[in-house]
């Protein structure tokens, strides 16, 4: 029979197979390629894409319009016949809670981690435990061979990558597109095929080379049988459906409706572009064709002798359509394609199948359309949903690009890094979410919330999650107001408190040596002088004066000089380096310690590290009345009654929890413990790094510290330079309004330019319109989730990924009640 062109595009696929004799015949490939291109029958050949999420369901009514219209543009760009399907992949159960749960490590805290497990456990039990939900686009092409195929689809690459970037508005981040490899293609086949299996196989392409393997052997299911209303898979059941009806309107949820299922599913939207030319030629033979009806109904009238009557006005609508349709068909830039919709599951039994089945036929009838199994051509069906890029089976529908996109595929973005910690669920996809600081570009954090929102607790988690799940880490915590003291004891931690009448004492002259040479030794006593001098000034509460600075620089450079000298003395190690020239009043041959054999590092720093009594005895020794004038000052720090940092340090720093509780520090010895807090921690963070360590650093009510401008300063500095460090610094605070003030202007601008993650909790009006400024790229709509938000919900954003929270956990728990100090209701 000879086809228009138009018809030739609503020909189904014939299979690779007529007749599937052996589970080898399922699948329609012939042949596969290391780039990833598979040859399906008919000299065609496909290539499968995965494309990142965007957030479409937590935007506005005008965003989502936007992104609507932007599909609309991306899917003009393609140039030929591709399909976009929504997978619901099959992963087992058990394997899933094997990556996501906390791993036991047989020490004291494996009771913590059991509680950790169980708050995840029930969190996801209504969740869609072991299913990834994915977005994959397959394009397809006729070529003569392989490498015109891979030329074919590079040429388009570029195009279509760019197009789907282009979706990036306001608030919405633009799609990514991923090509997947042989291997990722091969395996995804494996992992639908092997469904419900123990022992399942795996595709390696350098294998099947090295080995003459079939490919097709190794995604063959171990059974399958096909029956005219489903089919039976290893020991699971599995049915396609296809879109039969479609709604006079169309609504951009339906594609995200059908795919909520929690079994194994793919939803396909499978398009044949239509040549433009032969389809206008089509619409114009059936506007001919009503055109003749008119008339011969006109004519039947008039032999009637019936001159005033005219065609029925059915016929009359459906040529003012067609007219209307042909004129802007001339009028528009639009793409028209054929398209076929395809709904697969994948079911554990017929019961469950039957109840899919209800589910999705009352959501078609919510939405005006109705859906159809593929009777008797379920083989063919199910290899048109996958993505391989054929299209055996096909019940056509007419659809403008602008149409079609209204078949979105985008939902919200998931986060779920590999080896992340767990942050509660998505509201929207009630998908677990799992995310890694260090994997961000820079990995400093802000966390806020109103009084009650639950912030403190969502701090405690994170710190907890992170110290029994990334074994060495350290986490260091300011906390001003002794709120982490409970989470100090679950972990055996240290807890510094800078209190005279506790008798906790950090020296703030402490320095390591180890491993440093003269070449270096000068830029460590620059720092360390540069530190005295503001630590000299916060005690005698005033600035140095110029002439004062001379000389404190010079006291405190031979105070370390010499101790270097001692201490090289003590390690038996010689002073003369031949690469340099070593000062004269830098050798000494005083040596008035005893140097004990087997010290670790730290102890050797709080043995051997001078104290603020050398730099007072040194401005003694100076001799100058400006120099006993500074050691007046100093007195009172030294041999007085606030002579609090001048002992040497007897905490023990090396402990992987170091919480500094600043609550019953002296208002006058206030900005000088906060500065050496800052300065021990720094040193902290530093040998950390240089021992391949990471640190997490927490600092509570962040806006105290930024109110004292020396403090500032120091935590500015350390907020742009931790990252170098391995380390990863986080803000906590209350209100946006108490950093938000002139004076912190450009302070906050610094720390949000070097700040990717932020954990938005409930809001007040006035502090959610200047964080709406602060973060425009978050969109409004997305803000909705901290108004008035529940205690341990609200908005993670973590680099490019913004969703909605939800960590609430039972009350009942170890871990809420380690976590939950001040009696508010965060648990459930």
């Amino acid at each position: 029979m000879i086809r228009t062109k138009y018809e030739q595009t609503k020909i189904a696929d014939m299979p690779a197979a007529a007749d599937a004799q052996n589970t080898l015949n399922v699948f329609s490939i012939e042949a596969v390629d290391r780039s990833g291109i598979f040859r399906i029958p008919g000299d065609m050949y496909s290539k499968t894409y995965k494309l990142s999420d965007i957030n479409f369901a937590g935007v506005t009514e005008d965003e989502q319009k936007d992104l609507i219209i932007g599909f609309s543009k991306v899917l003009r760009s393609i140039p030929c016949r591709f399909s976009y399907s929504i997978a619901n992949e099959y992963v087992d159960e058990k394997n899933f809670y094997d990556r996501v749960l906390c791993k036991k490590q047989e020490d004291k805290n494996d009771h913590l981690r059991d509680s950790m497990n169980r708050i995840i456990r029930e969190k996801l039990s209504d969740a869609r435990q072991g299913l990834y939900q994915s977005i994959y686009l397959t394009l397809t092409i006729k070529a003569e061979s392989i490498r015109a195929a891979r030329a074919d689809f590079l040429s388009m690459e570029g195009a279509i990558r760019s197009a789907f970037m282009g979706l990036g508005r306001s608030g919405v981040q633009g799609c990514h597109i991923r090509a997947l490899s042989t291997d990722e293609r091969m395996n995804l086949l494996c992992g639908f095929s092997h469904a419900s299996l123990v022992g399942k196989n795996s595709f390696s392409y350098q294998e099947a080379i090295r080995t003459a393997q079939d490919p097709l052997t190794v995604i063959s299911p171990a059974y399958m049988q096909f029956g005219n209303e489903s089919f039976r898979l290893n020991r699971m059941t599995g049915k396609v459906w296809f879109i039969d009806d479609y709604p006079k309107s169309l609504e951009a949820d339906i594609l995200t409706g059908l795919s909520r299922l929690n079994v194994t599913s793919f939803v396909t939207v499978n398009n044949e572009l239509l040549d433009l030319a032969a389809f206008k030629q089509e619409i114009s033979r059936k506007y001919m064709k009503v055109g003749m009806k008119i008339e011969g109904e006109k004519q039947r009238n008039r032999n009637n002798n019936d001159y005033l009557s005219d065609a029925s006005q059915k016929l009359l609508n459906e040529k003012e359509k067609l007219d209307r349709f042909l004129k802007e068909m001339d009028s528009r830039d639009d793409h028209y394609f054929n398209t076929t919709m395809l709904v697969m599951v994948l079911a554990k039994d017929e019961d469950e199948l039957a109840r899919v089945e209800e589910k999705l036929k009352n959501f078609a009838a919510l939405k005006s359309f109705s859906i159809k199994g593929c009777f008797s051509r379920q083989r063919e069906a199910l290899n048109s949903a996958l993505f391989l890029g054929v299209q055996e089976f096909k019940r056509v529908v007419n659809l403008s690009s602008s149409c079609l996109a209204m078949f979105i595929p985008f939902k919200t973005q998931e986060l779920f890094d590999e080896g992340g910690i767990y942050y509660g669920i998505n509201q929207l996809s009630q998908n677990a979410i799992f995310a890694d600081k260090k994997l961000l570009k820079n990995h400093n954090g802000l966390i806020l919330g109103q009084s009650g929102s639950g912030k403190s607790t969502f701090t405690k988690v994170e710190i907890l999650l992170i110290f029994l799940t990334y074994l060495l880490d350290q986490v260091i915590i300011v906390d001003p107001q002794s709120e982490y003291g409970d989470l100090a004891d679950a972990v055996d931690g240290t807890v510094i408190c800078f209190d005279s009448g506790k008798e906790f004492y950090i020296n703030p002259m402490d320095i390591s040596f180890v491993d440093v040479d003269y070449a270096t030794l000068r830029e460590i006593i620059a720092e360390k002088s540069d530190f005295i001098l503001t630590l000299i000034s916060s005690l005698i509460k005033r600035d140095i004066l110029p002439e004062e600075q001379g000389i404190i620089d010079k006291v405190v450079d031979k105070v370390y000089s010499e101790n270097y000298s001692i201490r090289r003395k003590l390690s038996g190690l010689a002073d003369d380096v031949p690469e340099f020239e070593v000062p004269a009043f830098m050798k000494t041959d005083r040596v008035d310690m005893v140097f004990e054999d087997g010290l670790s590092e730290d102890e050797q720093v709080r043995a051997y590290s001078p104290t603020l009594l050398d730099v007072y005895q040194g401005l003694l020794d100076e001799g100058s009345d400006l120099a006993k004038s500074l050691a007046a000052a100093l007195e009172i720090f030294v041999n007085g009654s606030l002579n609090m940092f001048n002992h040497k340090t007897n905490v023990d720093l090396s402990n992987r929890m170091v919480i500094f509780d600043l609550s019953g520090i002296k208002e006058n010895l206030r900005v000088t413990g906060m500065l050496i807090m800052m300065e021990t921690v720094r040193r902290k963070i530093k040998s950390g790094s240089q021992n391949g360590q990471w640190t997490h650093l927490y600092i509570d009510e962040l806006h105290e510290l930024l109110g004292v401008d020396q403090v500032a300063g120091f935590i500015l500095k350390l907020w742009k330079e931790i990252r170098k460090m391995s380390g990863i610094m986080n803000g906590i605070t209350q209100n946006m309004s108490d950093i938000l003030n002139e004076e912190n202007a450009g302070r906050l601008s610094a720390i949000f330019s070097n700040t990717e993650y932020f954990a938005l909790l409930s809001q007040s009006s006035l502090d959610k319109k200047k964080l709406m400024a602060l973060l425009p790229e978050i969109s409004e709509a997305m803000f909705n989730f901290v108004d008035n938000a529940q205690s341990g919900t609200g908005l993670l954003k973590m680099g490019n990924v913004t969703l909605p929270f939800d960590m609430r956990m039972n009350k009942d728990s170890e871990i809420y009640r380690i976590v939950n100090t001040d009696g508010g209701s965060y648990g459930v």
